[in-house]
């Protein structure tokens, strides 16, 4: 029996210490912290699956519809350090003296509300604000954010950010209109959440099978080696440049 015990101990340490295990956590923090919300003045929408632009389809963690515009909100339950610029192509997470990178999530984001905006349409253009949601235990260092419609953030900062927005550029009936758009597309057959899981990590393997070969996994072109203006190492890039702004 003890050894039974120990063996689901094991699983249920392994299943808590995945990504994806993590991520959910994540967003239901965020979700709680989204209950707080006005229902009278704001439209929550959580894990959404729609079409996105390259035929594809994308997840979204959460959507907040306002009268100022829309939030698309990208939870990050991570830990530790956290350096990064909207520019980058990648940031950065240090825990201890571990160091490890990962995909820039404003330029996430930006694809998220890409999508967004092709299922609406042109009728109505409001504001879209890109809100990238940290654990609060996370300690954001070094966050190079110009953009006045993006916001680095922890996600029990959540409220205060979407609340002081306060200008009127959505009427009651465009948000409901919005809202019915993003729930009549969304997906909700889990066999189509499961493919588009699928559809990331084969993205995702294509993409490093094509960056070791050399080959630009954007555009197709070669990859080749650039050196840093400030002389301080280098680097692999899209040999088309600047038409094709990939690096490696």
């Amino acid at each position: 029996m003890s050894y039974l015990i120990l063996i689901l101990m094991l699983v249920l340490a392994i299943l808590a210490s995945s990504p994806a295990y993590k991520g959910k956590i994540g967003e239901r923090k965020v979700k709680y912290y989204l209950s707080k919300l006005n229902p009278d003045q704001f439209v929550v929408l959580h894990d959404i699956l729609i079409p996105s632009e390259n035929g594809k389809t994308t997840q979204i963690d959460h959507v907040v519809l306002s009268k100022a515009g829309i939030f698309v909100i990208e939870t990050k339950n991570y830990q530790g350090w956290i350096y990064g610029s909207e520019k980058s192509k990648k940031w950065t997470q240090i825990i201890y003296k571990r160091k490890q990178t990962f995909y820039n999530p404003l330029h996430q984001n930006y694809g998220h509300i890409k999508a967004i905006e092709k299922l609406i349409g042109h009728q109505v253009q409001p504001p879209y604000y890109s809100v990238i949601a940290f654990d609060p235990k996370a300690t954001l260092k070094k966050m190079d954010i110009s953009s006045p419609q993006s916001f680095v953030i922890h996600s029990n900062q959540l409220v205060k950010i979407i609340e002081k927005h306060e200008e009127s550029v959505l009427t009651q009936f465009q948000i409901k209109g919005i809202s019915e758009r993003l729930n009549t597309r969304n997906i909700v057959d889990k066999r189509a959440a499961q493919f588009h899981s699928n559809q990331v990590r084969i993205d995702q393997q294509n993409k490093k099978r094509l960056v070791s070969s050399g080959v630009c996994p954007k555009c197709g072109n070669p990859l080749v080696v650039r050196h840093r203006k400030d002389g301080k190492g280098s680097f692999r890039g899209c040999s088309s440049f600047p038409k094709c702004r990939f690096i490696a």
